[in-house]
């Protein structure tokens, strides 16, 4: 289910059904940055990894908040 795009914070961490781990990493206006988690660490700092998209899509795509150091099974 998605979430309430008011509820989305920066520096926090949400994963997708398919257990892709995102960390929010600016909110300006209705557009979004976030970095996509691998198995180990998030690329916060390789801007070429670094997504853009609007709070709403993110919202969608995103079922539940998570902690910054969740991993998948």
């Amino acid at each position: 289910m998605p979430i309430d795009p008011g509820s989305i914070i920066v520096g926090r961490c949400y994963a997708t059904p398919m257990e892709e781990v995102r960390k929010v990493l600016e909110i300006k206006g209705v557009i979004l940055t976030y970095v996509a988690r691998g198995k180990m660490a998030f690329p916060s700092w390789d801007r070429d990894m670094w997504r853009c998209t609007t709070i709403g899509v993110f919202a969608k795509e995103v079922d539940r908040e998570v902690a910054s150091d969740w991993h998948t099974p």
